[in-house]
């Protein structure tokens, strides 16, 4: 029947019904970044500050491109199931991925080595820094005000400190501490920052290096003393002196999160995504929402997150294989 009507149909009309059809087919493969739902996932479980960061970005991006940005929790191996999620995907900018100091450590602390960060994901930007708050219980360590005054509490070797887990960048960071200052201080991991935290309020481990929003409530409390911080003009905590303005020079790494995609993602929705990225950042709503949480919106594009990923990585390194961390060691 179909065919018979086509015979009898006008050249004209054949001509013009076949470009139309050609219309909509160049109209459907040339649609606009993003025309349906991005996967944006994240690699730790719900609830943590990673979590509650995304999908307030998640909803910012959405309501930014007019599309829907689905967030999703794929947990589990220090974030590596998720970063595989991602870079495994198909390269068209629908799969795209958080990636945290847990995920740049993974390689050095897992046996196996999960991925090369250097060429198995491709980097959007930095999207913010998480300040790690060193703090101590001030009944139990009262004479501790400052790096100095914790590292003379250290010299005897017989101090204890705490994070939220072997290979944390608390755990890191404070093991580049001891060897820069010059004191001795054996880690009692917790598996995660709250019983962490409690710990040290109860007084069982006097000092811990923890991200801030698990110990901004209890210092504002008068329960535990900041004595320092790793990041640079901390408006939450003005009177800290930072790590760097206390004379610390090794430890220059930060905890930062920024997206990512997988390799050899399409130029138009890499740009799309870091203009995108940027913008949301400098929105004063959105970033009051991710600051309450303890991300603090720091921009910074691929190439910055690139660079940081590579230093990083190797300041990570150095310090898992001096002190015998992770299952390769």
């Amino acid at each position: 029947m179909i065919s018979s009507l086509k015979r009898h149909m006008p050249v004209k009309t054949l001509l013009a019904a076949a470009a139309g059809s050609l219309l909509m087919a160049a109209g459907v493969a040339n649609a606009a970044y993003p025309d349906r739902a991005v996967s944006w996932v994240i690699p730790f479980p719900p609830g943590g500050p990673t979590d509650v960061s995304t999908r307030v970005l998640a909803e910012a991006f959405s309501k930014e491109l007019d599309a829907t940005f689905v967030a999703e929790n794929k947990p589990g191996a220090s974030g590596t199931i998720g970063v595989r999620n991602v870079m495994r995907s198909k390269p068209d900018g629908y799969t795209i991925g958080m990636l945290a100091a847990p995920s740049l450590t993974a390689p050095y602390m897992l046996a196996g080595n999960p991925y090369d960060l250097s060429k198995d994901i491709q980097p959007i930007g930095v999207a913010y820094v998480t300040p790690l708050i060193l703090v101590v219980n001030p009944e139990i360590m009262p004479d501790v005000t400052d790096l100095a005054s914790l590292a003379k509490a250290g010299k005897n070797g017989d101090l204890n400190y705490t994070s939220a887990g072997t290979g944390s960048t608390g755990n890191l960071t404070m093991e580049l501490l001891k060897t820069e200052l010059g004191f001795g201080a054996t880690h009692i991991p917790y598996q995660g920052s709250s019983p962490a935290v409690a710990a040290v309020l109860a007084g069982d481990v006097p000092v811990m290096l923890s991200d801030s929003v698990a110990v901004l409530p209890q210092i504002k409390a008068g329960k535990l003393r900041a004595i320092a911080v790793n990041a640079e003009n901390f408006k939450a905590l003005p009177d800290v002196k930072s790590l760097k303005e206390q004379g610390v020079t090794g430890s220059k790494a930060i905890s930062w999160v920024g997206v990512f995609a997988p390799p050899k993602t399409s130029d138009e929705a890499r740009t799309k995504l870091a203009e995108t990225l940027k913008k949301v950042l400098q929105d004063p709503k959105i970033a009051e929402r991710m600051i309450s949480v303890g991300a603090y919106p720091a921009y910074g594009n691929a190439d910055d997150m690139q660079q940081r990923i590579v230093s990083d990585s190797a300041i990570w390194e150095k310090v898992i294989n001096d002190n015998k961390l992770g299952a390769r060691n």
